[in-house]
Order: structure tokens, then C-alpha cells, then sequence
């Protein structure tokens, strides 16, 4: 499987201080990101099963600080178990609302079927609570609650880049053109296109990066311009 990664997988500097590494799968790109500041070095999301051991053979810094997650469905938190066995116990951050489809008490909304690949969740800390804001200063990023997409998905802002990494609240095409989360997979699209549009709002000079798709220049205008946002919205 590692072999095959080896031909799939892009390694991108898309700013100053952040790697995109997307795996493309031809139908889907899978992305995780890794965040350095100070020679430090933070992981963003995990990709899918299988995705974790290439990463730490292939693409990953020795050590790891912590691992942020956007939200808990498979192809984002997939390859955490190899990274943990790897590098140990690392400080792991998530939003508290995923916890019931992540240890598998619940599946996530409007999904029939609990999670396959269930947690501990001991082994998380949430973004909600203080201790999560030293990692997220070390790791110079501003944690944006944009629930929708899952009821506790958020993004990760990097000021100092004018940077969003934005998981799963938008996606987009190759060629960077700005789209809606995958319908089939999300929660509460009106909300979730709520949130995206005051980040965006929040955020106008900043690049969107998503996991599924390229960088995104002009989110905000290229969102205002899109009559599909509006329908989805009303």
C-alpha cells in the first residue's frame, strides 16, 4: 500500500509556514497538513486508514507536537491509531460535539450506520477547553467553530499566513473553483454553508485550503458569485 501511496501523493508548500500533502485517489483527494513554527512541527487531520503509516514513512518530521483534527469522519481521523502507536501519546485535539460518533455511540446525523473505526476518548483533548489553547498558540493557530458539515467540525486560521484550513467545509475543484461540502456526507448543509460564509466574512484575504480539492484565492467573492451558495442557503 505504501507503494502505491508513493505515486499518489503531492507534497505542497502552501504557505510560508504550512505542507498540503493530498493524496489522490482519482475520484477523491484526501489532504492533511502540517503546520511548523519555531521547528516545531503539528499534524492537521490524518487522512484515511493506511494514510497514517505512509505519512510517518514518507512525509512526516520526526516528532510530532500534537495532532488537530476538523472533524471525526474516517478520512480524516483514519490514520490516527498508526500515527499514536508511532509517536506515542500524542496531545490530540477535537471538538467535544464529536465525541458520540467517534466512540461509536452514535452515527453521525444522517448517516445510518455508527462509525467502524471507534476511539477511546480518553485519548482526545477538546478543543473546547483551556488546555487546547497553549497547543493552538505553539502552533500559531486560531480555532474556528464552523459546525454543518458535522455537528462539531471546525477550521484551524493561521494569521501570520492568512491561512484557512478548512477541512470539510467546503470543497473544490482541481482547478481551485470553490464548491459545497459533499451533500451525502453532511450533517445540516444550511448551517454548514452558514458557518462558511462568516469565516469567509471573517477572513477575506485569506487562502482556503480544503481537503478535497485545491487552494481557493477570493473564497468570499468566489462564494458571493455562486447562485448555488444562495439556493442552498435560503
Amino acid at each position: 500500500m505504501s507503494v502505491i501511496y508513493r505515486f499518489l501523493t503531492r507534497e505542497k508548500q502552501i504557505s510560508p509556514h504550512v505542507k498540503k500533502f493530498e493524496f489522490d485517489l482519482g475520484i477523491l483527494v484526501v489532504s492533511m497538513w502540517l503546520v511548523e513554527k519555531a521547528g516545531r512541527f503539528y499534524l492537521i487531520d490524518t487522512g484515511m486508514r493506511g494514510m497514517g503509516k505512509y505519512a510517518v514513512q514518507y512525509l512526516l518530521p520526526q516528532k510530532i507536537e500534537a495532532i488537530f483534527l476538523t472533524h471525526g469522519h474516517s478520512d480524516h481521523i483514519g490514520g490516527l491509531p498508526y500515527l499514536k502507536q508511532h509517536f506515542g501519546d500524542l496531545p490530540t485535539l477535537i471538538s467535544e460535539k464529536e465525541f458520540p460518533y467517534i466512540s461509536g455511540q452514535e452515527p453521525f446525523p444522517n448517516r445510518k450506520h455508527r462509525e467502524k473505526l471507534i476511539f477511546d476518548l480518553s485519548d482526545f483533548m477538546i478543543l473546547e477547553s483551556p488546555e487546547a489553547d497553549r497547543f493552538l498558540r505553539e502552533a500559531g493557530l486560531k480555532v474556528l467553530f464552523s459546525p454543518g458539515h458535522s455537528p462539531g467540525h471546525v477550521s484551524y486560521y493561521h494569521e501570520e499566513d492568512q491561512l484557512i484550513i478548512a477541512g470539510d467545509l467546503f470543497t473544490a475543484t482541481r482547478g481551485g473553483s470553490l464548491r459545497p461540502p459533499m451533500k451525502q456526507y453532511t450533517a445540516d448543509m444550511k448551517q454548514a454553508l452558514a458557518s462558511g460564509q462568516a469565516i469567509l466574512q471573517a477572513y477575506p484575504e485569506a487562502v482556503l485550503s480544503v481537503c478535497h480539492g485545491n487552494e481557493v484565492k477570493c473564497a468570499l467573492q468566489a462564494f458571493e458569485a455562486a447562485t448555488g451558495f444562495k439556493e442552498l442557503l435560503s
